[in-house]
């Protein structure tokens, strides 16, 4: 896959490109590089300039100190505007005169389409998730449980189903907590008639889930309730909404307006969802002035 990745780059750029982000080098040459790489992308060539690479289809190796050596017979490269200050040092301490120009990413581009062989490792992410999520609603009602003691279950579950990794932390939020985004666990025990906010996710080969859901310990109050199903019933209306060819903004107004008719719509402070892949948070976003047109083998929350 990451050959024939690079070669629709290679057709995208105008100016020699260089990659520093580690999920684009991953995508591109199938590695995560544990030291760094760069990938200067022209054209014509594509040599990776550190990151200790072998015999990798479709490039060319060579040291990140002889990175003068490819730059200097250009006057201006670019750059994805996601390379960090110490990067952008380094590419001007061994190459001082060329000028450099921060673009964003052709490789998000080509991440916003998944391949099958992507889609097959984010299915199994996803359902590593939901196995989870079925042991969590089987032990929640066993015992008392704190926020930290409920999140450290949920990793540790999903690596007995066989993750490599979490995506991100593990987010359990009970009572006023739940309002909070981001919440990070606390040793606050979780009560009767809470509201809880689980949010999770597990990585298969570097492809990541992110998956949320709100339950409720034991009891409900009827407030609760109507929003609870106001929430579902906005969720549905999103999902209806997505068809390939549609904007990302009209899904995200189709759930919010609908929102807006129960009375609720002040407290969608959020965009609808947004895109995971090698990222948790990746395009496409679902916002209301997306303008970003649907496409099948895109993958959102």
């Amino acid at each position: 896959m990451a050959y024939l990745q690079l070669r629709k780059l290679q057709q995208l750029v105008a100016a020699p490109l260089l990659i520093t982000n580690p999920q684009d080098l991953f995508y591109l040459t199938g590695h995560f590089l544990m030291d760094g790489g760069y990938l200067l992308i022209t054209p014509t060539q594509v040599v990776m300039l550190g990151g200790y690479l072998e015999n990798t289809k479709g490039l060319q190796t060579d040291s990140f100190k002889n990175l003068l050596k490819y730059l200097g017979k250009f006057s201006r490269i670019e750059i994805d505007d996601t390379t960090s200050l110490r990067d952008l040092r380094l590419i001007k301490k061994y190459a001082p005169k060329v000028k450099i120009k921060a673009v964003p990413s052709p490789v998000k581009e080509l991440r916003l389409i998944k391949t099958s062989d992507e889609l097959v490792k984010m299915k199994q992410a996803y359902e590593i998730t939901t196995k989870v999520f079925s042991e969590v609603k089987k032990v929640l009602k066993s015992k008392t449980w704190t926020e930290i003691e409920l999140a450290q279950f949920i990793k540790l579950s999903g690596l007995k189903y066989g993750a490599d990794d979490i995506s991100f932390p593990v987010i359990v939020a009970s009572g006023k907590n739940a309002a909070i985004p981001h919440h990070v666990p606390t040793d606050v025990k979780i009560k009767s008639g809470e509201s809880v906010v689980l949010d999770f996710g597990f990585k298969v080969q570097g492809y990541c889930s992110d998956f949320t859901r709100t339950v409720f310990f034991k009891t409900i109050t009827k407030q609760l309730r109507e929003m609870y199903v106001a929430a579902e019933q906005a969720y549905w209306l999103g999902l209806t909404a997505v068809h390939e060819g549609v904007l990302a903004k009209d899904v995200d107004l189709t759930a919010r307006n609908f929102l807006q008719t129960k009375g609720f719509s002040k407290y969608f402070i959020h965009s609808l969802g947004h895109g995971t892949g090698l990222d948790v948070h990746e395009r496409p976003n679902l916002h209301p002035n997306s303008q970003q047109v649907l496409k099948a083998g895109m993958v959102f929350s």
